[in-house]
């Protein structure tokens, strides 16, 4: 009995043993966790492999990606981050993106990588991005702080006990987030970048943007969005303002003709005027014809040469077309006899018909005309009919002006416009328009004159010369056989004092 006893107690001791060890082992296969109220169970993470093709060079994970990160969230060995902006400035749209975070994944929070670091090589179509003030500055490949508090914040941002779920719009914002922390030390084989929201179609997503008769709009303040504030900070002694690009390069001129042996300077403004680095490449198209070096043209032989300066940042270009005659051949131009078109031009003053125009209501001993007022004493329709009127009266007279000049330019006229504009300021340095007035009558030159829309003036804007430049037009204007061919450009030419300026138009006409 005393046996038996014995044996019926073994027997209960080991059923108890082999129920401990398969709830042993079933939780350490399972890994069997509580999430929230949620009941998660988390699968085993194959190691990150990043996938083939273009997808594989933005990085994304061949395993974990858009299609099947849903059976990864929630996990509580796991955190999810969302690289996107808000609003991102390049243009995604022209990708089949979207600059707009118009959704996100249930569980991602969202935390801009152009506030991290500044991003670089983006596809052409997308343009540039933000460029404002990050955590981090790139020198040389290697990323540094431009606060003291940058990599804390990195480490609770990507905490590195955790597994790193990264994902973006379409994938690049996602590796480039991967490529910044395995360089700063945390493990690749814990980071995974899933991919783009874009292609997306699981069941946590949520929904930002809202479309209401017609009407979108995005709804922002219910984005789990972690806020950097920068102002907050403090900078450190690797600080470095944020890069600039340039966004365009402008050129004294575009045309320029020089004899054989001689030279000219050209000059270009780089923009914006706080662009980072300004550097300018200079190229000839043919170094037979011109050579060309720190914007300094020279004439080797007849012919035509393109002139491109190319800024190092961006490689944003201009042009300018440099024809080179023989040394005999005269560059100066024989100016075209235009006194008849001239007193055609002077006869329609301007100024005259602006003043009639704009005091056709007016009394000659004060006050207004009645036939203009109603019974209030108010301006009536008559006088709004009139008004228009005289705008074409005076609308008429500019395009009349214009139309000499265009007459002289279809005939393949040689003349001299004198423009002056709201930059011939010479307080601020610029080109006097009284210099090459001044310059002009002492040399006997015959030239027509007209002023700046700034006031009032647009016969030039409505002639062929504006239309053939579509630029800024500077001080002297000159049209070589019907061609515009050269304009003084105060931002560019660097023209400060009377000898300036004729040196400058020494380089077209004949001086005394």
């Amino acid at each position: 009995m005393k046996k038996k006893n014995i044996l019926i107690i073994s027997i209960v001791f080991f059923i108890l043993f082999l129920a401990s060890l398969s709830c042993y082992i079933y939780n350490n296969l399972t890994d069997e966790k509580n999430v929230g109220n949620e009941e998660v169970t988390l699968k085993p993470l194959p190691k990150p492999e990043i996938t083939g093709g273009s997808r594989g060079e933005l990085g994304i994970d061949k395993n974990i990606n858009e299609t099947n990160i849903d059976e990864y969230l929630g996990r509580s060995d796991s955190i999810y981050r969302d690289m996107r902006m808000l609003e991102d400035p390049g243009n995604y749209e022209n990708i089949g993106g979207d600059k707009f975070l118009s959704g996100y994944i249930n569980g991602f929070e969202v935390i801009p990588l152009p506030y991290i670091i500044p991003v670089t090589n983006l596809p052409s179509e997308v343009g540039e991005t933000y460029r404002g003030i990050t955590l981090f500055h790139d020198d040389n490949g290697t990323y540094v702080a431009n606060y003291e508090e940058s990599m804390r914040i990195i480490e609770e941002i990507f905490p590195k006990d955790k597994v790193i779920f990264l994902m973006c719009g379409g994938g690049g914002y996602a590796g480039m987030t991967k490529n910044f922390l395995v360089s700063l030390g945390w493990d690749e084989n814990k980071i995974y970048n899933v991919g783009g929201y874009w292609y997306y179609e699981g069941k946590n997503k949520i929904d930002v943007k809202k479309e209401i008769n017609g009407k979108v709009t995005y709804e922002f303040d219910k984005v789990p969005y972690h806020q950097i504030e920068f102002q907050k900070l403090t900078k450190s002694a690797n600080y470095r303002d944020p890069f600039v690009n340039v966004s365009q390069l402008k050129i004294n001129t575009t045309v320029l003709e020089l004899e054989e042996e001689t030279s000219f300077q050209l000059n270009v403004i780089v923009l914006p005027n706080n662009a980072t680095n300004k550097e300018v490449e200079w190229k000839s198209s043919n170094d037979r014809i011109a050579i060309v070096s720190n914007g300094l043209v020279k004439a080797i032989s007849p012919g035509e040469a393109t002139i491109t300066a190319k800024s190092v940042d961006m490689e944003r270009t201009v042009t300018c077309k440099v024809v080179v005659n023989k040394k005999d051949d005269r560059l100066h131009i024989k100016m075209s006899d235009i006194s008849k078109e001239l007193e055609e031009f002077s006869a329609i003053n301007i100024d005259k018909i602006r003043d009639e125009a704009q005091s056709f209501y007016i009394k000659p001993e004060g006050g207004f005309k009645e036939e203009y007022l109603n019974e209030n004493g108010d301006f009536n329709d008559l006088f709004f009919e009139e008004s228009k009127r005289q705008d074409e009266i005076i609308e008429n007279a500019f395009v009349s002006r214009a139309e000499i000049i265009n007459k002289l330019m279809d005939e393949k006229k040689s003349f001299i416009v004198l423009y002056k504009n709201r930059f011939c300021d010479p307080v601020d340095n610029y080109v006097a328009y009284s210099d090459v007035k001044k310059i002009l009558d002492e040399n006997n030159y015959m030239y027509f004159s007209a002023s700046d829309p700034d006031t009032g003036d647009l016969t030039i804007i409505k002639s062929k010369i504006y239309t053939d430049y579509n630029s800024f037009l500077g001080s002297a204007i000159i049209v070589q056989n019907g061609k515009f061919i050269a304009t003084i450009n105060p931002n560019v030419d660097n023209l400060n004092s009377y000898d300036d300026v004729k040196n400058w138009l020494g380089k077209y006409i004949d001086l005394k």
